[in-house]
């Protein structure tokens, strides 16, 4: 069983700020779209470490599910 993983706020309020960007979000619509697909970022968290990895291939993913363009 994978062990579970600790994200620091210091990261996910990186993450949410980059996506906010990337999308002309707010944070706040940020973090809920980072909560709604909570498993994926922690898979991508697991594997790249640092906020700015993870929204580069969570960006690509969301697209990829809701295939947006």
């Amino acid at each position: 069983m994978q062990e579970l993983m600790t994200i620091s706020e210091k990261k996910l309020e990186k993450l949410a700020k980059k996506l906010g960007k990337e999308f002309d979000i707010s944070a706040e619509e940020a973090f809920e779209i980072i909560y709604e697909e909570w498993e994926l970022v922690e898979e991508l968290f697991a594997r790249h470490k640092k906020a700015k990895a993870v929204k580069e291939h969570f960006v690509r993913e969301i697209n990829d599910i809701y295939r947006i363009v």
